[in-house]
C-alpha cells in the first residue's frame, strides 16, 4: 500500500500550456462505478428440442463511468466544470489505483450543500464519462 495518498488527475495530452494541461484533485472523489465495459452477448432460443441456446459475442463498447466526491471551494468547482466542458476530445483520466483512463468528459452534475463561512462553495458532484480504454494499476499491495 502507498504511503502517500494518490491523487487522481486530468491530462489533456493535445494541450500545449503547461499551466493548463493537468489538473490534479486537490480532494480525491469518494464515489465512482466501474470502468470495466460490459460484453456485448446476444441470446437466441432454437426450435430444437434439446433447447440449446446460441450465443454470439459482439464488439464491446465502451463503458459509462461516473465518478464523485465533494467540492470545498470555488476553484474547485470552477476547474472541474471547466475540464467538463471547455476540453474537447479525448482525456486522460489517472485515479488512486495509478490507472490510466482514455475518457471523454460528458456532464458535471453539481449539487449544492449546506454553506457555511468556511465552505461557501461546498457541492456534491458527479461527473459522466466515456472510458475508451484503461491501463493495468500500478499501485499493488503491501
Amino acid at each position: 500500500m502507498p504511503s502517500e495518498v494518490i491523487r487522481w488527475r486530468f491530462e489533456d495530452p493535445s494541450d500545449p500550456n503547461p499551466d493548463t494541461r493537468s489538473y490534479e484533485f486537490p480532494i480525491n472523489p469518494n464515489t465512482m462505478g466501474s470502468p470495466f465495459p460490459t460484453r456485448n452477448i446476444t441470446v437466441q432460443g432454437t426450435t430444437a428440442v434439446d433447447g440449446q441456446l446460441l450465443m454470439w459475442e459482439g464488439m464491446r463498447s465502451p463503458a459509462d463511468f461516473t465518478f464523485g466526491g465533494t467540492v470545498l471551494a470555488g476553484t474547485q468547482y470552477e476547474a472541474l466544470r471547466s475540464w467538463v466542458y471547455g476540453k474537447n476530445g479525448r482525456l486522460f483520466l489517472f485515479d488512486h489505483y495509478g490507472r490510466r483512463m482514455v475518457v471523454i468528459l460528458k456532464a458535471f452534475k453539481p449539487e449544492p450543500k449546506r454553506m457555511t463561512g468556511r465552505f461557501y462553495w461546498r457541492h456534491d458532484y458527479s461527473i459522466d464519462c466515456i472510458v475508451v480504454s484503461i491501463t493495468q494499476p500500478t499501485v499493488e499491495d503491501a
